[in-house]
């Protein structure tokens, strides 16, 4: 740590793939998995800092391991050593591999395994968990006389990748279709993907001890409830976050945050007499966070703002997860400004209500602002069927999200992803999302004498939906320019107007609409009121009033 009288030298480390190495998970368990390999990753990096007597800036509340961010930022007389940083890398990451290298073998006995590096091959030939001890990362590191040069160095070393791609041989994962399957004849010699067909037998068997070693192969109601599905075929790393959250065997070699509670009590399949249960499954992510540290960093002098966000937004992550109701679901992590969860039904008979749903998703926003820093989160949230596998979810979760940002930022896009794979969707700022209670029937308006009764009509969103299908359908309502005919918004606005207390006329008196759409035409206007209808019909349409 550099002295009062000594020049202050700052360096920011980063390393990658993070978004890839989440997104490419098959399961929540996967997922977990990733998410704390990468917080362990970043511990490690801040730790060995430490233990060089460098003080960390970025990022705060250094005893909470889960939710770590891949961005550190180290202030000291000199700049870390970047092959510090490479080596404490692959030498934590290589840990991570042996254990669950060592533990697959141990459990799954085979004559001999062709996938690691044999006693006589050290130092001459990399096995192929040795190629992916080695090259997985990418690491990125810069340094300066202030915060800011530190943060911009990076970026600029960043435009010179730091990746070494391995030439695998043999059939690719099931999922990513770029990895070799991992099983005990990986790496052999005779190896070659045009005879891989005479191997099929082999990694089936293999596959299927995997599974019942690990437990996998036991009947479950849930696919969350199985550990290993002997179909599936994964790589290395997709194994590798699997076998992790094994937290007895594995887990528990790297920290306490590794446990992984079972999601088997998660009811979505269909149940002997009930329907299959919808579940909401929900991502976000802060807003513009890199230029938020940035103007953090102007001030070379202070770097307590910095410290005071980076506090602030890892309490805010480990709050939301620990308040999270238990009766309306999980949160599966949340690393600060990133976050995802599912809600779901722990009850064969009871599933959770779409109303349930929106009316955590409608306080969201305020729940995040309680971290009290300048900065917006956007959302992907996705209401699926129950045969959607969670693969596919967790895509149209990012996909959501994505279109959050897009369109604007501080805003939710809501999705209705249905069992056949079609969805309808709506982005909105967060600001203007309680629209969807605003509806009023214009057929179910209740009489005086049923209000002082307390009695309550509900809320007839097939009405609405009924009345624009039959303008659409007739071309009364286009969405988009048809046989030379421009798309006109006065029908759509005046029916908008009737089922929503006249929201039409006090959007274009405050000229809202290009907050609304972020394109202030008809076409955009039309479509986003189109957007609400398909979607709130779907959410909404059982709500009381």
């Amino acid at each position: 740590m550099s002295s009062a009288s000594e020049p202050a030298v700052y360096t920011a480390i980063s390393f990658a793939p993070v978004q890839g190495f989440i997104e490419k998970s098959r399961k929540l368990r996967d997922l977990f998995g990733a998410s704390l390999i990468l917080s362990y990753l970043s511990a490690k990096l801040v730790d060995r800092a430490q233990d060089l007597n460098f003080e960390v800036i970025s990022p705060g509340l250094l005893t909470l391991k889960e939710g770590m961010p891949n961005r550190i930022l180290i202030k000291g007389s000199t700049a870390l050593d970047r092959n510090e940083v490479k080596n404490t890398l692959i030498q934590e990451w290589g840990n991570i591999l042996d254990r669950c290298r060592t533990w697959v073998e141990k459990r799954v006995e085979r004559d001999d395994y062709h996938w690691a590096q044999k006693e006589d091959e050290k130092g001459k030939l990399k096995g192929e968990w040795e190629r992916w001890k080695s090259y997985a990362w990418e690491v990125f590191w810069g340094y300066g006389d202030t915060v800011k040069a530190a943060m911009e160095d990076l970026e600029t070393r960043k435009l010179k990748r730091d990746w070494i791609a391995i030439n695998w041989v043999g059939e690719s994962s099931s999922l990513s279709g770029a990895d070799a399957i991992a099983w005990d004849g990986l790496g052999k010699e005779s190896d070659r993907p045009w005879e891989w067909s005479r191997h099929k037998e082999s990694v089936d068997q293999f596959y299927a001890d995997l599974a019942q070693a690990s437990g996998g192969s036991a009947s479950s109601s849930s696919d969350l409830g199985k550990f290993l599905d002997p179909s599936e075929r994964l790589s290395i790393p997709e194994l590798v976050k699997r076998l992790v959250t094994r937290y007895d065997d594995i887990g528990k070699h790297f920290g306490s945050e590794f446990r992984f509670d079972s999601l088997a009590e998660m009811v979505r399949l269909p149940q002997p007499g009930q329907p299959g249960h919808w579940t909401g499954w929900f991502m976000g992510d802060g807003d513009k966070v890199g230029d938020k540290l940035k103007q953090l960093a102007e001030n070379p002098e202070d770097t307590q703002p910095l410290k005071t966000f980076s506090d602030a937004m890892r309490q805010w992550g480990s709050d939301f997860k620990r308040d999270f109701p238990d009766d309306l679901g999980r949160v599966i992590y949340a690393g600060g400004d990133d976050f995802l969860g599912v809600i779901y039904s722990k009850s064969p008979d009871q599933p959770i209500a779409e109303q349930q749903a929106l009316k955590w998703l409608m306080g969201l926003n305020k729940q995040w602002e309680t971290h009290g820093q300048d900065i917006t989160v956007s959302v992907g949230f996705v209401w699926a069927g129950h045969s959607v596998p969670q693969r596919d979810v967790l895509q149209h979760c990012r996909e959501a999200e994505k279109r959050a940002k897009s369109l604007g930022r501080d805003r939710v896009t809501i999705r209705v992803l249905f069992n056949s794979g079609q969805y309808v969707q709506w982005t909105c700022p967060w600001d203007y999302l309680d629209i969807l209670t605003k509806y009023r029937d214009r057929n179910g308006v209740n009489t005086q004498e049923e209000v002082q009764k307390g009695s309550q009509k509900r809320a007839n969103w097939n009405h609405l939906y009924s009345d624009w299908a039959t303008l659409k359908a007739r071309h009364a309502i286009r969405l988009k320019t048809m046989e030379g005919i421009e798309v006109n918004k006065q029908i759509a606005l005046s029916l908008f107007d009737l089922y929503f207390d006249d929201a039409g006329r006090i959007f274009e008196a405050e000229r809202l609409w290009d907050t609304l759409t972020g394109d202030n035409t008809p076409s955009a206007i039309v479509t986003w009121i189109d957007d609400l209808i398909q979607v709130g019909w779907q959410l909404c349409r059982n709500f009381d009033r």
